[in-house]
């Protein structure tokens, strides 16, 4: 069955002129049409594969037309679920942020999909770390999983060799990650390190307050705890590698991290597992993928982004909106999308099968985020998640500045987050 791939701004004309045309059906009547919001900001590989998943959905049922609309990055994505859901044509299904969940079910711009299917064997089939984002407190099951990630610490190896280091041994401890980092730079390396600040700088800083044995927030997103010891603690470690000049001085930017650890002049990064593909695509040299180093202990949050189902949708686009996800979900089309994307299978099942098996064979790495997931934790999803994780995020930045001592800075941040989150204790 024949498909097209929409801009935004064309998606909403076409919804538009259907709905008024047909009722939302493209004048079928045995034919369901839904859009799917994916977030993708620019055309690429991974937008190569998400059109031949949809290709091979429209193909397998010929009762639903599917139409993927590739909206941004997730914020951009979210704003446009938000307007078009405001508008009264929102699209049946979309990726969000696993930690947007909250927000969205407040909004009524999701139908949990537990009020809509009731399987357990299908929710308990996925990894219980990624479930944690995924549920309601009430214990509803409020997405699926998809596209999911760790953050990983990638190396050089050639770097490490060049400094006298054995190769094939990351860092284990930040005391380690430091003293290689002074090394592969005595050697000729521009930085030893670099973990990105830039954007929502709450996900890596949850990693250091992870492994400070600390979680940011409660369990029922109402409390946040950014100025205890622990978290001023795992800041000032940030901070050191700075004032060591570790890294560069300032904001180190999200997106640009991996290019500068392709072009050879970094010995150490910490980034998504979802930047793997891409890192092995454009690297000239070899390298290697491990868990996070520890300070106290090991850890990292889980990240990424879930599948959900929008509100106020008629029976069929709901029906036709949950045979996605169950598709895009399942352990087939997980394992060819994390060979493609480097993102984590949410489900074993899924490194059981062709393709990732093999592939994991082939390249171990792929699955050091999987193997990191029992040291993981859920990631920071507070009532008003966006606002009061910009709160951690401005503090993290301010510090890295040298805006303000770490301690004054998350006092602040405690202080507007408290007042943000009043309404829900």
């Amino acid at each position: 069955m024949k498909h097209s791939r929409l801009s935004l701004t064309a998606s909403f004309a076409a919804i538009a002129l259907t709905l008024t045309a047909c009722g939302g059906d493209n004048g079928d009547d045995d034919v369901v049409s839904i859009d799917f919001y994916y977030p993708i900001a620019v055309g690429g590989p991974l937008e190569s594969a998400m059109d031949g998943y949809i290709e091979q959905f429209n193909e397998e049922h010929e009762e639903y037309e599917v139409t993927p609309v590739y909206s941004g990055d997730y914020e951009q994505t979210l704003a446009s679920v938000q307007s078009a859901a405001q508008a009264g044509n929102a699209p049946a299904a979309t990726v969000l942020l696993s930690t947007d969940l909250r927000t969205l079910n407040e909004q009524d711009i999701i139908t949990p999909i537990g009020e809509i299917v009731d399987d357990e064997d299908w929710f308990n089939s996925f990894d219980e770390p990624f479930m944690a984002n995924s549920v309601l407190e009430d214990g509803t099951v409020g997405a699926i999983p998809f596209q999911r990630s760790t953050l990983v610490l990638y190396w050089n190896k050639e770097l490490f060799e060049a400094a006298g280091l054995d190769p094939e041994t990351p860092p284990e401890t930040w005391d380690e990650m430091k003293d290689y980092g002074h090394q592969v730079m005595d050697s000729g390396a521009d930085w030893g390190v670099m973990i990105p600040s830039s954007g929502t700088a709450i996900w890596q800083f949850e990693a250091v307050a992870i492994q400070m044995g600390l979680q940011l927030d409660s369990e029922d997103g109402t409390e946040t705890y950014l100025d205890d010891p622990r978290a001023v603690e795992a800041l000032e470690n940030w901070v050191s590698l700075q004032d060591e000049g570790l890294e560069p001085q300032g904001i180190v930017d999200w997106g640009t991290v991996p290019d500068e650890f392709t072009s050879g002049t970094v010995g150490m990064v910490w980034t998504t597992t979802g930047q793997l593909t891409n890192i092995s695509n454009s690297a000239d040299f070899d390298f290697g993928v491990a868990p996070l180093p520890a300070l106290e202990q090991p850890g990292s949050p889980t990240g990424g982004g879930n599948l959900y189902v929008t509100s106020g949708l008629p029976e069929e686009e709901q029906e036709a909106a949950v045979e996605l996800i169950r598709f895009l979900s399942s352990p087939e089309i997980q394992a060819d999308w994390t060979v493609e994307s480097g993102y984590i299978a949410p489900l074993q099942e899924a490194w059981e099968t062709e393709p990732l098996a093999s592939y994991v064979e082939d390249f171990p790495e792929a699955a050091v985020a999987r193997d990191q997931l029992p040291d993981a934790e859920r990631e920071f999803s507070t009532y008003h998640r966006q606002e009061v994780g910009q709160f951690a995020s401005s503090a993290v930045q301010s510090a890295l500045t040298g805006e303000g001592e770490p301690q004054e800075l998350l006092e602040r941040a405690q202080q507007q987050a408290d007042d943000a989150l009043d309404e829900y204790r």
